[in-house]
């Protein structure tokens, strides 16, 4: 049965996959989110908590026609409320539980990456500082937040963290099966390349 998000019907290909390369073994473990502030504020970090993970890469459903690498996250300015209706918003608008900077900025060269993947003929691939103000932006957010603040208290490194918007489907660039081999290339590059 398909569902109607479009980057769970791509990530969900790549559960418990293994993507090697010829300096790291990798594998995939895949969950989806709810489109709710108040699950991400909880099921984030407790996926964060719950391994050692050296990459993350968060999916979401973005602009039409085109594949997004998002470069950075924002703390604040959330307005718009999240699927579970008018009162799922986070307090103030802003992010919670984080002593972090207002924007938080990907570690992974992300102009470079892109350069890398079109060469392997991923050509609608865009990055951007804009990952919307909304659910997706506010998971990368906490996700990042989860990078500077408990892995270093864990004495752990924090992992490669991005996220990746896709079109929806009316805007079909790439299939299903494509979207997963793209984020199973995204993956194997993070692999390769470290930081």
């Amino acid at each position: 049965m398909r569902s109607d998000n479009r980057s769970w019907e791509a990530v969900k290909q790549l559960d418990k996959q293994i993507i090697e390369t010829d300096c790291a073994t990798v594998v995939c473990h895949c969950h989806q989110l709810p489109v709710s502030y108040d699950d991400v504020t909880v099921l984030v970090p407790r996926l964060h908590l719950s391994g050692e993970f050296s990459i993350v890469v968060h999916c979401g459903s973005g602009a039409s026609g085109v594949v997004r690498l998002e470069k950075c996250a924002h703390r604040t300015d959330y307005v718009r409320t999240g699927n579970k209706g008018p009162t799922d918003l986070p307090p103030n608008g802003c992010v919670p539980g984080y002593d972090t900077a207002d924007e938080l900025t990907t570690a992974i060269d992300v102009d470079s990456l892109r350069n890398r993947l079109e060469e392997q003929g991923w050509n609608e691939l865009y990055t951007s500082v804009d990952a919307g103000h909304y659910v997706c932006d506010f998971t990368f957010y906490t996700s990042l937040a989860e990078g500077e603040t408990t892995y270093p208290a864990r004495k752990l490194p924090a992992p490669q963290t991005l996220f990746v918007h896709v079109h929806p489907k009316a805007d079909d660039v790439y299939s299903d099966t494509q979207l997963a081999e793209l984020l199973r290339d995204i993956v194997r590059d993070l692999a390769q390349e470290g930081i």
